[in-house]
């Protein structure tokens, strides 16, 4: 089951319901899994490798490649959702008079996509706090850029 877990693309539904040759329970599938994504169990194979994925969680990272689109989608209407964040600041400061509402806005389609990435990417996670406190500190130019970072990160989740 160990070498199993080492196989990119597998699911940890395989080993609990799937057509796999054994089949152990959801708790103790999920152990084996990360103990195998932390290489801690490296040791039972004899062999002195690195973490199989790099820190990625695989069951996630198949997920998402197989929802690109929707993520896709789901990313662009984040950034506009970060581009009226930084109109509502201008029209604040005083230096816009006028609002472009956005094409769709960032609701429940698309939050959970979003947000569950946030949540496994601290360093995404850094870069929306240091949005929002540009935009609390009224630096736009900052928070402009910060948006364009924030994109760039989402998007690459789906190259990794």
């Amino acid at each position: 089951m160990i070498d199993y877990f080492r196989t990119p693309g597998v699911f940890l539904y395989d080993v609990t319901e799937g057509d796999e040759p054994f089949h152990v329970s959801k708790s103790l599938g999920t152990k084996i899994r990360n103990f195998v994504a932390d290489g801690a169990l490296d040791w039972v194979l004899g062999e002195d490798v690195t973490k199989h994925d790099q820190g990625v969680d695989v069951e996630w990272q198949s997920w998402l490649m197989s929802h690109a689109a929707q993520f896709s989608e789901a990313v662009d209407i984040y950034k506009q959702d970060l581009g009226v964040q930084i109109q509502t600041a201008e029209i604040h400061q005083g230096l816009r008079a006028t609002f472009m509402p956005p094409r769709l806005p960032y609701g429940p389609l698309q939050r959970p996509f979003v947000e569950a990435v946030f949540r496994r990417d601290s360093e995404l996670e850094d870069l929306r706090r240091e949005f929002e406190s540009a935009l609390k500190t009224k630096s736009l130019v900052g928070a402009r850029e910060l948006s364009e970072k924030i994109e760039l990160r989402l998007l690459d989740r789906i190259a990794i």
